[in-house]
């Protein structure tokens, strides 16, 4: 497989020096890239853009949203996590302390520079199957219900079930947890990208889902690599030779 990583691979990804990680911010607003801002636990979210950032004064300046609503909400949250894509290359890192503030005129929120940033490149995010991963949905409510992965990346996840699914295209899953067993719990909220019906070797129906992850934390996104990291470990020492 050519997507197999050590622990070493992982630590590799997180950027700590922060000339790296200014050059980073340098970039995206070079670029002027879109950035998904994500908060309360990846609930409520928006798209923005890094117009500067200030090495002297340690901060960075995006632009509000367009929902005075979120901009409220937003500046109540204790933190927040930044994603963006970049030809490829998935750039997160959080935030805390966002605050409005004024630049040339401008009303923007500003935060501290991060102090490490993950960097994933393709090779990063390859998706792995999984010996039966529980994943609870909608806990707490009536329509909870217990699913079983097939596979994860950072990205989201794919659920494997004999018995129907009842989601549809861009349903919104809320208060979600999946067991990385040794790696620990990592509670989250997904979209669902399709649901589909394919045959099994008995010919027997099995409904497949897609679904993709809310905002989720950098610290969670570190989870779930040492878990494919320690999977793949796991695999390639039982493996013939």
């Amino acid at each position: 497989m050519d997507n197999v990583y050590s622990e070493e691979d992982v630590e590799r990804c997180t950027l700590t020096s922060a000339r790296e990680i200014a050059f980073q911010i340098k970039g995206l607003i070079k670029r002027g890239s879109k950035v998904s801002v994500a908060f309360h636990e990846g609930r409520q979210g928006f798209l923005t853009i890094l117009t500067d950032m200030s090495l002297q004064d340690g901060l960075f300046y995006f632009d509000v949203s367009g929902s005075d609503e979120i901009n409220r909400e937003f500046l109540k949250a204790e933190s927040c996590a930044f994603t963006a894509l970049v030809e490829g290359v998935r750039i997160q890192f959080s935030a805390k302390g966002c605050h409005e503030t004024k630049l040339r005129g401008e009303t923007l929120f500003a935060a501290r520079i991060p102090q490490n940033m993950l960097r994933l490149q393709r090779r990063d995010t390859f998706r792995l199957p999984l010996p039966g991963v529980p994943c609870r949905v909608r806990e707490g409510t009536p329509n909870e219900e217990l699913l079983t992965l097939r596979d994860i990346s950072v990205s989201g996840i794919g659920v494997s079930s004999t018995t129907p699914l009842d989601y549809a295209q861009l349903d919104v899953l809320e208060n979600c947890w999946i067991d990385l067993r040794e790696n620990g719990t990592i509670r989250c909220a997904l979209e669902v990208r399709y649901v589909r019906i394919v045959e099994n070797r008995a010919g027997k129906p099995v409904w497949h889902m897609g679904c993709r992850f809310i905002g989720l934390p950098l610290a969670s996104e570190m989870q779930i690599q040492r878990f494919l990291a320690r999977i793949e470990a796991e695999r390639l020492a039982l493996a013939p030779g």
